[in-house]
């Protein structure tokens, strides 16, 4: 009877000791496949920011390829707004000796006026 029993429990910790060792084939499986699964969201989030990583580089290049574009275009800007303030300046001080002119030309009648009425005067009264 104890021959008997012990064949039972004998067979009973080898049925044991096989359905252990399928859940531990099963479990490697499945630790296995989780480890493949994490490995490819993890390389896929990386791609993803890299992809992104690489165009905010890009885009900061371009940036300040722009900004330095910018840059030089506002100093040729201001270097040529010099340039016609002082061509305006010129201009308007030429226009007031224009102005000078025609005053001081105009002040030159009026006394040849005065000097020809004054010659016309003293004509007539040596003339007659």
């Amino acid at each position: 009877m104890f021959r008997k029993r012990d064949k039972m429990l004998s067979s009973m910790l080898k049925e044991h000791q096989e359905k252990q060792a399928a859940r531990r084939v099963l479990q490697e499986k499945r630790r296995r496949e989780a480890v493949a699964a994490a490995t490819a969201v993890t390389r896929a989030l990386v791609e993803n920011l890299n992809t992104r990583v690489a165009m905010a580089y890009d885009n900061e290049k371009k940036l300040d390829a722009e900004a330095k574009q910018l840059q030089a275009n506002a100093a040729q800007f201001a270097k040529q707004s010099m340039q016609w303030l002082q061509l305006v300046e010129n201009f308007n001080g030429a226009l007031k000796e224009l102005g000078d002119v025609e005053n001081w030309s105009k002040s030159i009648e009026t006394d040849m006026h005065t000097i020809a009425s004054a010659l016309e005067y003293a004509y007539k009264d040596t003339g007659t």
